[in-house]
């Protein structure tokens, strides 16, 4: 039977640690070495009649309902935000034309998105970048209607 050396395997462990945390690092960071990590991701839902403002915004004039939903918002601004099936469910569609997004940190309004296609069925997508403040506690996402900054109707959470 052969022995390793201590060595050896010293060597085998190094090379082998070395090499997991080079795959950890470009996980976590974009091919400038900035940082990637995840602010939010969460879950959309719908509006209801029944619920409160948000940080100055109103719930739309109706109840929203929506069959998936997601924003994700990174510590470099990137905002990713994919709504389907997001409709007046009375309807049965969305009467909207385009739909944008609301990024909030500390309770303000950091910005609103360019407003993007909003199809009948529901859908759309947003990718952007907003600039964000060096802290941003309690992220959250609305979705405007037609770029009305004053109404949400959808909005990150259970």
């Amino acid at each position: 039977m052969h022995a390793i050396s201590r060595t050896a395997a010293f060597l085998a462990g190094a090379v082998i640690g070395v090499s997991a945390l080079a795959t950890t690092s470009s996980a976590s960071a974009d091919s400038g070495g900035v940082p990637r990590r995840d602010v939010l991701r969460a879950p959309l839902q719908g509006s209801q009649l029944s619920d409160p403002p948000l940080f100055g915004l109103v719930r739309g004039g109706a109840p929203w309902v929506i069959s998936e939903g997601t924003a994700r918002l990174r510590a470099d601004g990137d905002l990713q935000v994919e709504v389907e099936g997001l409709i007046i469910p009375t309807r049965g569609d969305n009467p909207l034309a385009t739909l944008s997004a609301t990024v909030v940190c500390n309770g303000k309004d950091v910005m609103m998105t360019a407003p993007v296609p909003f199809s009948a069925a529901g859908d759309a997508r947003i990718e952007t970048r907003v600039s964000l403040p060096t802290r941003c506690l309690a992220p959250v996402v609305l979705l405007n209607p037609l770029s009305n900054a004053g109404a949400y109707i959808a909005a990150t959470g259970r």
